[in-house]
């Protein structure tokens, strides 16, 4: 009974303790929930959680400003400290998803971090050995779908201040655990943006790929690096993606190895130091590397460095050509083998350099073979150098030895350094008597004491330098200390010294503490120069005075020329000085061809009491006067006077400025500062400036400022907001409006102007920001001409932005007249010693397009006689960099016309498809259209057959507008060239127009399809010969230039001319060449076909005429024969000869005289016997025969008679003769003139005159005969 009953309450235990159980596991669920709930829902659970976070790390991370959950949580500050790294982290957001830790993955959604600063601490143990890790693996999946850093600074191990080296950055990855994904990492940094993806496998041997661009990178342009391979060994190439630069690096590391590089090859090209280090000097630098590991591990290869803009040091180059050494590189050793360097084409340096890398200790052993000083600074005479140069060293000594040598030249010098002592332990250097010694030491303990003397005996500046000759014989001794301020003694003594032919005496000894503590005399005479200071300066008191008295400077030499007195004296102490000023020079001539003349400068301060007066008749450099005047006086006391500055620039700018105000007290909180007003700043010229009002501004070392102005400027006006300046920051800000622009300098026109406005805001710290922008407001743009023509402008805008290390550069126009226009640019900028720059090396990024819908404008620019027309498409883009622009793109026209009034060339229909790169345009096709004109005859072109109602132009090949090398290529099929009263043409043919080293070649092919030359109308008006516009702009060729011609010219089947009486058809076929002294030949000849001579109303038939060319332009052969047909008697004139010197005479068939070949000629018939057609047949002869050089017959005639004048003329008004007369003259002396006059119709008796010149204005003329009379005139001339 009891067992059964016991076995009955079995059961109920069992299940009152399995509910108890499982109320128990709900308990612990629900309570397990609620405490997850609460840890990553609530802000106590967050709180709750980095409290023990802060616990267990031992206070090495700290949190404050703890908000929001766990789940999205913000933290205000995170600092993390250990033995190597501290790291502080502001205003971080982190906000994930904690329910994906239930699929084994930890999924972020975001974290932002405003700022991070981090310092890496000194390490106190050697480093172990990177070992390659047996897996990379992690138990769980990874996604971050967004970080972002806004700046990470480097805090420096010794210095708290921070630099700035990322910000902008950006990334996300994912990990499955065994493959790791960086999806995008992208941030900023002071060399260029960086942006990078890759892969890794987390499983031995891990394979790794990689891709990091570098963008917007300064000096060294765009990169990108690709990696490939694993972690045991990896190839990394880096590319450099500058057009027109190669620059690629391979190398093949082993990372976990003793000696990680195995393969570095390097191909770098145009990389000049100046753009690394601002003062380094400039150079074009290309450096080849190979190196290979061998099989004892050592990586070893050949190294070349070239440069392509050797020049000297002077001049701030460098001046080796070429280095090329054997490298060796060990974990133990770096080894520089066989080291060769040349200038120009000498090898002048040879030698070997070791680095013991454990050691620290180094050393260098180079041979010097005939080194030319000169080729290393200009200045230096020419030598052959050659010697020794020993370096060697390690962390406590160094030392330095040379020893150079030429026949008369030697250089010998030693330097050790041990612990804290430098020592220059001999230092000397001969020409021939020129010697100069010295030696010296510095201690760099505390003090940082030295001691330096030199020697100089029998020395001779033009030994060694470009100077005048001297005989220098000096003791110089310096010592002192550096620390905590430079200070000590300076003596000297020049004794039996010359300088060029001039006697030169000095002494001196000068005590300074600082640089503004001095106390000691000081004297040189240089021939008549005498300089003398003495006395002392410092914060006690003050009495100092310095006279120069310098009337011959040209004595001294090295650039100085002219006069110069002057005297100063200074008194009192720092606090309240007390100065006098007196300087003046007639002409002085200084240093790097500048010149002054008229220098005047008289100045005083006593008892806070100035007075300052500077005047300058003229400044100029290189002979080019920059400065007409310069006026400077200041007036009052220190704390309270006015200055006024007057002065004109370039002959073209007038300025004035003036300004009140005072210099405050130096305080040990503040140096020295000048605060005041600007009450005038005025410039007259092209663009008028004038201050509106009155602004304070302040100057000191530290500051300077400016409060609000206001310019009035062309018009408009521009106001400064703010302008402040620092050593390392400045800022400015402003806004501008209506300000005018003037195509001309007195442009007068009624249409308005064209007028700007815009604003500017810029910040410079360590990044440069801010923007520009000008636009146009109202008016226009005139191209100059007699009428102004208006480009239409409707937006002409600029801007231009910096920010993230660049700077971008917008362009924007829109026109009525031309069209639109748009144009981007941007270039990385750098900071160098506290101010903004561009480096020559920095990349190009722009583009530009344009779309010019009418060429009409440029027919104000090209003149009356010429008009285009048309539509131009135009795209570009701007690579490469800032020394070294690339620019390419294309062009595209379409309906361009050409209109030449004068040449009857009408080109229309012009399409043109072209492309350019940097400077040189390639004309893909150029094609012009041009319709037929009605020939002036539809007689002679009746059986005319043309291909179309068109002709055209085709035009391929390219100019070049840089190095002037162009090469076109031209073909014309049925071009019509036509002048409505001179001539009618269509033409074809093709060639070739090449320019070349400033020759211009032309070479073609002409033939002409048609074509009519007619004599222009007579009585058109034109100027007189002796007119001369002396106003006139001429195009001048250029004198270096040279025109080298070969075309061929045929006048083919239908040429026509009908000119002065003559018409016909022309046939032949002419070469066109010049040599290169522009002597022009021609080689071929014209014959006349079907042509007839209209002359005196009859028909001469041209039986032949042909024109000779061999050589000459202006004087062909002529072989011309025109006769009368159809008569009793053919009679013609035979022309011979050539055109300097032809002979013509008179021909017929049957062979009659000459009397009766003119008469049947003009006549038609035989002569009068009468005599009453000789007035004709004389007039006829003159106008046919006395045109001849040398042998007309009148001229004949004059010579067989002895007399001076045979000639026939109409008679005059109030003649007592008529119609045609001859006249036959004699001069009998000086003053007396005989003559005998005719009438050829009449049989009158005649007149003799005899005409005497009395005085070269009054002459007496008397005649008697047909008419006698005696007259007296007096002449009047009219210049």
């Amino acid at each position: 009974m009891m067992n059964q009953t016991h076995n009955n309450q079995n059961p109920q235990t069992s299940h009152k303790q399995y509910n108890r159980l499982i109320k128990l596991l709900l308990v612990l669920l629900v309570s397990v929930s609620m405490a997850g709930y609460w840890l990553f829902n609530s802000p106590s659970g967050l709180q709750w959680t980095f409290s023990t976070i802060n616990r267990l790390s031992s206070d090495a991370i700290q949190l404050t400003g703890i908000h929001g959950t766990l789940r999205n949580m913000q933290i205000d500050h995170i600092h993390f400290a250990n033995d190597d790294l501290q790291l502080s982290m502001q205003n971080v957001r982190v906000s994930w998803n904690p329910n994906a830790l239930f699929q084994k993955q930890i999924q972020v959604n975001q974290v932002s971090i405003e700022t991070m600063h981090i310092q890496v601490l000194p390490a106190t143990t050697e480093p172990s050995p990177a070992v390659l890790p047996e897996n990379l693996t992690i138990p769980f999946a990874l996604s971050i779908q967004a970080l972002t850093v806004g700046a990470i600074h480097r805090i420096s191990a010794t210095n708290e201040n921070s630099d700035l080296i990322i910000s902008d950055l950006a990334l996300s990855l994912d990990s499955n655990g065994h493959y790791h994904r960086l999806h995008n990492l992208n941030f900023h940094t002071p060399w260029g943006i960086f942006s990078a993806l890759a892969k890794l496998n987390g499983k031995s041997p891990f394979d790794l790929s990689a891709q990091i661009d570098l963008s917007n990178a300064d000096p060294w342009g765009d990169t990108q690096t690709t990696i490939t391979g694993n972690l045991a060994q990896m190839d990394i190439q880096i590319h450099a993606t500058q057009p027109a630069v190669k620059r690629d690096l391979k190398l093949q590391l082993q990372p976990f190895s003793t000696d990680p590089v195995t393969q570095f090859h390097a191909v770098l090209e145009k990389l000049n130091p100046a753009t690394l280090l601002s003062d380094a000097p400039h150079a074009s630098l290309s450096v080849f590397a190979n190196l290979t590991q061998n099989e004892s591990g050592q990586l070893t290869g050949r190294i070349l460095v070239e440069n392509h803009a050797a020049t000297t040091m002077n001049d701030g180059g460098l001046p080796f050509s070429a280095i090329s050494t054997q490298a060796l590189i060990t974990s133990e050793v770096f080894k520089l083998q066989d080291i060769r360097a040349r200038i120009a084409t000498d090898e002048i340096i040879s030698g070997n350099l070791i680095w013991h890398w454990k050691e620290k200790s180094a050393s260098a052993d180079l041979l010097v073979s005939k080194l030319n000083p000169r080729h290393i600074d200009s200045r230096i005479r020419a030598a052959r150098v050659s010697g020794q140069i020993q370096l060697e060293g390690n962390t406590q000594t160094q030392s330095a030895r040379v020893h150079l040598k030429d026949n008369s030249v030697s250089l010998s010098a030693a330097v050790m350094r041990s612990g804290e002592r430098i020592t220059l332990e001999k230092f000397n250097l001969q020409h021939s008597k020129s010697q100069l010694t010295g030696q010296g030491k510095l201690d760099l303990g505390n003090e940082q004491s030295f001691e330096l003397s030199g020697n100089l005996a029998s020395f001779n500046i033009a030994d060694f330098i470009q100077a005048p000759d001297s005989n220098l014989n000096a003791m110089i001794d310096l010592s002192g200390k550096l620390s905590p301020q430079i200070s000590g003694i300076l003596s000297y003594t020049i004794q039996k010294s010359r300088l060029a032919k001039f006697p030169v005496t000095g002494t001196g000894q000068i005590a300074f503490n600082g640089l503004d503590q001095f106390k000691g005399k000081a004297e040189l005479t240089a021939g008549s120069n005498h300089f003398i200071a003495q006395g002392n300066i410092g914060e006690s008191g003050n009495a100092f005075q310095l006279t120069v008295n310098a009337p011959s400077l040209a004595q001294i030499g090295f650039g100085l020329a002219g006069d110069l007195q002057a005297h100063f004296t200074l008194n009192g102490d720092l606090k309240s000085p007390n100065f006098d000023l007196q300087l003046k020079s007639r002409h002085l001539s200084l240093p790097g061809n500048q010149r002054l003349s008229g220098l005047v400068a008289n100045g005083r301060l006593s008892n806070d009491t100035m007075s300052l007066k500077i005047a300058i008749e003229n400044y100029a450099v290189h002979d080019k006067a920059t400065l007409q005047y310069l006026n400077i006086t200041a007036d009052g006391k220190i704390s309270d006077h006015t200055l006024l500055a007057k002065t004109r620039i370039n002959n073209e700018v007038s300025v004035q400025l003036k300004a009140t105000g005072g210099v405050s007290e130096k305080t040990p909180l503040q140096s020295l500062r000048w605060n005041g007003q600007l009450t005038e700043l005025s410039s007259v010229g092209k663009i008028p400036v004038h201050l509106v009002a009155p602004t304070t501004f302040s100057i000191s070392p530290e500051l300077i400022s400016l409060d609000q102005a206001k310019l009035s400027i062309s018009e408009g006006f521009m106001h400064i907001d703010q302008l402040q300046w620092t050593p390392k920051t400045w800022k400015t800000r402003g806004h501008l409006s209506g300000i005018a622009l003037s195509p001309g300098e007195h442009q007068e026109s009624k249409q308005p102007l064209l007028h700007l406005g815009g604003h500017w805001d810029f910040a410079s710290n360590a990044e440069l920001t801010g923007n520009l922008q000008i636009h146009r407001e109202k008016g226009d743009w005139y191209l100059p001409g007699e009428i102004p023509q208006p480009l239409g402008l409707e937006i002409i805008q600029l801007k231009v932005a910096a920010q993230h290390g660049k700077i971008t550069g917008g362009f924007e126009l829109s026109s009525k007249n031309i069209g639109t226009a748009n144009a981007h640019l941007t270039l990385p900028i750098k900071q160098s010693n506290n101010s903004w720059s561009i480096a020559n090396e920095a990349p190009l990024n722009g583009e530009v397009m344009a779309h010019i819908t009418r060429l009409k404008w440029m027919d104000a620019t090209l003149g009356d006689s010429m008009n285009v027309n048309g539509q131009l498409q135009v795209q570009a883009t701007i690579k490469g960099t800032l020394n070294q622009p690339d620019l390419a793109g294309s062009v595209s026209g379409k309906e361009l016309s050409v209109l030449l009034l004068e040449h009857g060339i009408n080109l229309q229909q012009g399409n043109l498809t072209a492309h350019f790169h940097q400077s040189d345009l390639k004309i893909d096709q150029l094609v012009f259209v041009t319709p037929h004109e009605a020939s002036p005859d539809d007689r002679l072109f009746k059986d005319l057959k043309l291909d179309g109602a068109s002709g055209s132009l085709t035009i391929t090949g390219n100019i070049g507008f840089a190095d002037n090398e162009s090469n076109l290529y031209f073909k014309i099929n049925q071009l019509p060239l036509t002048h409505k009263t001179d001539y009618w043409i269509i033409t074809s043919g093709s060639g070739q127009v090449r320019f070349h080293k400033n020759n211009l070649h032309v070479n073609g092919d002409l033939s002409t399809d048609a074509g009519l030359l007619r004599q222009p109308p007579e009585d058109h008006p034109e100027l007189s010969e002796d007119i001369v516009f002396v106003n006139s702009s001429s195009s001048h060729t250029p004198k270096n230039m040279s025109l080298l011609l070969d075309v061929n010219l045929n006048l083919g089947e239908k040429f026509y001319l009908r000119a002065s009486g003559l018409e016909g058809r022309l046939i032949g076929q002419l070469q066109v060449q010049n040599d290169q002294r522009n002597t022009l030949k021609v080689n071929g000849s014209i014959a006349a076909q079907d042509t007839t001579y209209k002359a005196y109303g009859q028909d001469l038939t041209v039986k032949h005429g042909i024109v000779s060319f061999q050589g000459p332009l202006d004087d062909p052969g002529l072989n011309i024969l025109a006769v009368r047909e159809g008569l009793l008697v053919e009679a013609g004139v035979e022309i011979m000869g050539s055109v300097r010197h032809p002979q013509v005479k008179l021909v017929s068939t049957p062979d009659v005289p000459d009397t009766e070949k003119l008469s049947w000629i003009v006549l038609g018939r035989k002569p009068d016997a009468g005599g009453l057609d000789t007035s004709v047949l004389l007039s006829a002869a003159g106008s046919i025969l006395g045109g001849q050089s040398g042998g007309g017959i009148t001229e004949q005639i004059t010579r067989t008679l002895g007399v001076d004048e045979i000639s026939f003329k109409q008679a005059g008004v109030g003649s007592s003769l008529s119609g045609q007369i001859g006249v036959v003259g004699k001069r009998i002396s000086s003053r007396a003139y005989l003559s005998y006059e005719r009438s050829l119709a009449t049989t009158t008796m005649g007149i003799t005159k005899l005409t005497y010149n009395l005085t070269p204005k009054i002459t007496v003329v008397t005649q008697a005969g047909e008419d006698s009379a005696i007259d007296l005139f007096y002449t009047i001339q009219f210049d």
